[in-house]
């Protein structure tokens, strides 16, 4: 019975194969050219203008056969060959300084869109919290702590509760005194939709494992800024395939559109509301000049009353 089994997974490999091979073909030609591209993050508006060249982009499109063929019936040998060159990436991946440099601020990119995306956009009133653990060194260990941390606090205070953590270690950077630096791990987070908890409460009842800092943010200014800042190139937080932030799966997502018309442009320096922050221009290999622009969308009421001053 096994044998007729096994004889049977060949025919199946190549039969998923060529129908990976025809779903190809038939998208082959789903691209998107573009040379001016728009990303708004909650109130903020970035554009950006390629002068020397256009990008095409794919549109995203399932490709669940290629994963079943990728994951199908893995040997051992095969497994522990895979597992050397995974490592022997990881080696590669931090070895060089300036990839991680790279690393850090598409990082930092990514995680400053996430939150100004998510700032000011629910009920009640967003807030920033601290969670520190004595003589916590491990990251595996920390995951599983926070882990448990937002399963006991969505289950007491609602599963509509969001949240942006950065893991930091005490380095002793933003301490008088350095050498009392624990090079402890420690969570900062903040939390969206989430209600009023007594601190005392968050932190016997619901953390349960050292000191809990928690307020409501009154200065929304560059609080993205704040939190990017956590982040670390510190090789017990930087693993390769894992992430150095750990946002909320329901989070509100920034938006991009793309275009080869310059009308994309003219859309958002048109709208009354929008006031240009930051603009510069600047040159990156391979990719050419880049014109960038940062707008800061206004609320209805600051627009009609710069309209009537």
């Amino acid at each position: 019975m096994h044998k007729e089994e096994g004889a049977k997974r060949p025919l199946l490999y190549f039969y998923l194969l060529m129908c990976n091979l025809r779903h190809k073909t038939e998208n082959k030609g789903s691209r998107e050219e573009y040379c001016y591209k728009a990303v708004k993050s909650g109130k903020y508006i970035e554009l950006y203008i390629y002068k020397d060249k256009n990008f095409k982009r794919k549109t995203k499109e399932t490709n669940d056969l290629m994963k079943i063929i990728n994951d199908w019936d893995i040997t051992e040998n095969e497994k522990k060959d895979k597992k050397e060159e995974e490592m022997k990436d990881v080696v590669e991946e931090f070895a060089p300084v300036q990839k991680l440099d790279n690393n850090l601020r598409r990082t930092q990119k990514r995680l400053r869109r996430v939150i100004n995306s998510n700032l000011g956009q629910y009920e009640e009133q967003d807030k920033f919290l601290t969670l520190t653990c004595p003589k916590l060194k491990s990251r595996e260990k920390a995951c599983r702590m926070f882990k448990s941390f937002i399963k006991n606090l969505r289950y007491n205070y609602g599963n509509e509760i969001q949240y942006i953590a950065v893991m930091e270690i005490q380095n002793g950077d933003r301490l008088e005194d350095p050498s009392k630096a624990t090079k402890d791990i420690h969570f900062h987070v903040l939390l969206f939709n989430c209600p009023y908890i007594p601190q005392k409460v968050l932190q016997d009842k619901v953390w349960k494992h050292g000191i809990v800092d928690i307020r409501k943010i009154q200065d929304y200014t560059d609080i993205s800024g704040y939190l990017v800042n956590y982040l670390s190139k510190d090789d017990t937080l930087c693993v390769k395939g894992k992430k150095s932030y750990f946002p909320s799966k329901k989070l509100k997502k920034p938006t991009e559109e793309i275009s080869m018309n310059e009308d994309l442009i003219f859309k958002f320096l048109s709208d009354t509301r929008n006031e240009v922050q930051f603009s510069t221009e600047y040159f990156v290999e391979r990719v050419g000049n880049i014109s960038y622009m940062k707008l800061i969308q206004k609320d209805d009421d600051e627009s009609e009353i710069s309209i009537i001053s």
